[in-house]
């Protein structure tokens, strides 16, 4: 069921940059900065079933107030060695990204768009928010005691009565790459390709399955072993701080060899140019990330549509090996 109240979204932005190149264009810099203010932003957001939508996996969109995106867009090559037969070429490229929601509906301060997701105003979309144990105790048998929780300003207050407080970004704040070229008598390329993204959390839904669930973590069977704030926010439920982490990650994308076959070769097969290459892809994964892959995302029941942040259910993307035989008539 749609939203028939939707208008269409309206922006004002701002957008500067310079684009240089030095040293006989052997160092080139591209940098923008962009501000753009979009008002009657289109955002989703959870409606009661009882009154004909369905809570999963549908939301209703609707109309925010107005949201608020910056950031910096840069891009950064160099050909610092050229001479014979070797060159090597080096692009670096990186992008910044902060947003806020600087109004909703009239009276409105807070929707939330999918289990422990809100759009809250001064925050960014899609943020995460859920209570946090801030401090626990456990008894002789191991059953939490003392339990705190943030109580949004600064200090604490029971957990039954505990706020919702900010706990993260679900999209990066800051993502990027290296690549470096090698390329040899004009006919051999190597190149490599690391890139990044950080500033964000994800949900890892796998362990809230196992602890909170099945109830088959080590917290579950020897609670004295473990964290006290760990066991009380696992004992408790309801409080996915534990879950929600870091999901910063440097990839080795993808390393590569490819040979140009020189001409004689081509047309001694009729061809016009013709070139061989193996290429690894997904090759490592550098990340403190405790989950399978901090790339996954799990859109299934109510997760919160783009905007959601979990992984659940999914496998780490495969290292290939690829060989490509490419021929030009």
């Amino acid at each position: 069921i749609g939203n028939p109240n939707l208008e269409a979204e309206r922006g004002k932005e701002l957008e500067v940059g310079i684009d240089a190149g030095f040293l006989t264009d052997r160092v080139g810099i591209e940098l923008t900065y962009y501000r753009k203010k979009t008002v009657n932003e289109i955002l989703s957001r959870e409606v009661s079933p009882s009154i004909g939508y369905p809570s999963q996996p549908t939301p209703q969109y609707f109309n925010a107030g107005a949201v608020l995106n910056q950031g910096i867009e840069l891009l950064a090559r160099a050909r610092p060695y050229a001479s014979g037969p070797v060159s090597v070429d080096l692009t670096f490229n990186v992008a910044t990204n902060s947003n806020k929601i600087l109004s909703l509906l009239p009276g409105v301060t807070s929707v939330s768009p999918g289990t422990f997701l809100q759009h809250h105003v001064g925050y960014p979309v899609g943020s995460w928010f859920a209570r946090r144990v801030v401090s626990a105790e456990l008894d002789a048998v191991g059953n939490p005691i003392n339990v705190l929780c943030d109580d949004g300003n600064g200090g604490t207050v029971a957990c039954g009565s505990a706020p919702n407080v900010y706990l993260g970004r679900t999209l990066p704040s800051v993502e990027g790459g290296f690549s470096p070229t090698l390329t040899l008598w004009g006919r051999v390329r190597l190149f490599g390709l690391l890139d990044f993204k950080t500033g964000y959390k994800k949900l890892d839904g796998n362990t809230r399955v196992r602890c909170t669930i099945f109830i088959r973590c080590l917290e579950n069977f020897r609670p004295l072993e473990g964290d006290p704030i760990r066991v009380a926010e696992i004992r408790l439920g309801g409080i996915p701080d534990f879950y929600i982490n870091d999901a910063s990650f440097l990839k080795l994308r993808e390393v590569s060899v490819s040979y140009t076959l020189p001409n004689t070769w081509t047309r001694a097969m009729g061809a016009n140019r013709a070139s061989v290459s193996l290429a690894g892809r997904n090759l490592y994964t550098w990340t403190r990330y405790p989950g399978l892959e901090p790339e996954a995302m799990f859109l299934g029941g109510s997760r919160g549509g783009n905007f959601s942040a979990w992984e659940q259910a999914d496998l780490p993307q495969l290292a290939q090996w690829i060989v490509t035989v490419s021929v030009g008539y």
